[in-house]
């Protein structure tokens, strides 16, 4: 799978031409000036890791330090170290345990269990941190919806909280770790707490949980219920506007970071919304290829970026 966004859905953003030359425009005069140098959060950059995957979606960090990568396309998931050597792969295309449909996004407990969203299979997977299958259950849908689209997964520390964005059914479905369905939130809409194709999450040290609102241009931040908090983010091509957010990453210091997959971006924002800066390298916009997934490795102070379309894990220090 390309995105998080159903076929009809890519059509919405193909209806308008004029637009996207615009935007293209845009890219190139506009964002990579930013305003000031309190705009610019630097990096600097360390290495890549080209783990021979066909455009990759999310990235999650083990406690051990391995990086776990989703090859959707190759329905698998690939291990590699810190330093981004390859490590091992595991599952392959199916319906059986440990097989997969096109997976989309992963998440880590801090106990070692990997958790899958199994999208083409509507269902969650787990496995220990050696890839051994260890259970599975099924992403329900309830009356009148769709067949339910996980697609990524968020640990919580909070009562054993597993936060799923159902994408064709506009809502996050919360689940405890042994499979058990708990609450839901979430409808079709551009409100608070409305979503149009929720996408990658992430939940931060207080168990608040950010969701990419992907065709509302935005990220939406809930206490680990479900009651909305903010919006971080808004349509545009300025600093400060989302034109496709895809991945959000929260770090120690509670900053937010946001991929832009079109614009080729990564800004920085409060949890509550208010635009800190764009990530840079040498005091200039740093530019990706299709940022998709993101983590901060706050043990040693690392960025590190999923580039769906170059099939590359960009690795960044953090400098501030």
């Amino acid at each position: 799978m390309e995105d998080f966004l159903s076929n009809k859905d890519r059509g919405l953003i193909r209806t308008n031409l004029a637009l996207i030359c615009l935007i293209v425009i845009l890219s190139v005069t506009v964002i990579p000036n930013v305003r000031s140098a309190q705009d610019c959060s630097n990096v600097e950059f360390l290495f890549d890791i080209q783990p021979n995957a066909d455009q990759p979606s999310d990235i999650s960090i083990a406690p051990n330090g391995d990086i776990y990568l989703v090859d959707g396309v190759n329905h698998r998931i690939i291990v590699v170290d810190s330093r981004g050597r390859r490590r091992f792969s595991f599952g392959r295309k199916g319906t059986g345990n440990g097989e997969f449909e096109h997976p989309l996004g992963i998440d880590i407990s801090d106990g070692g269990k990997v958790f899958i969203a199994d999208s083409g299979n509507h269902r969650i997977q787990v496995f220990n941190l050696k890839g051994k299958f260890l259970y599975l259950f099924a992403v329900k849908s309830g009356p009148g919806e769709k067949p339910s689209d996980p697609v990524d997964v968020a640990v919580s520390k909070l009562k054993g909280y597993l936060y799923i964005s159902d994408n064709d059914n506009h809502k996050i479905k919360v689940y405890r770790q042994n499979g058990t369905f708990d609450f839901e939130w979430g409808r079709f809409g551009e409100g608070p707490g409305e979503f149009r194709y929720p996408g990658i999450l992430a939940v931060n040290e207080y168990n608040e949980v950010f969701v990419v609102d992907v065709l509302n241009t935005r990220v939406q931040k809930f206490d680990p219920f479900g009651k909305f908090i903010a919006n971080i983010g808004s349509w545009g091509v300025l600093p400060g506007r989302l034109f496709r957010p895809k991945g959000v990453a929260v770090d120690k210091n509670n900053r937010v970071f946001i991929t832009d997959s079109y614009m080729g971006f990564i800004q920085i924002f409060s949890d509550l919304g208010r635009f800190l800066g764009v990530v840079c390298e040498n005091g200039k916009n740093r530019k990706f290829t299709t940022p998709v997934g993101i983590v901060v490795d706050n043990k040693n102070d690392r960025l590190q970026v999923v580039e769906m379309r170059s099939n590359k894990i960009s690795v960044l220090k953090l400098l501030q």
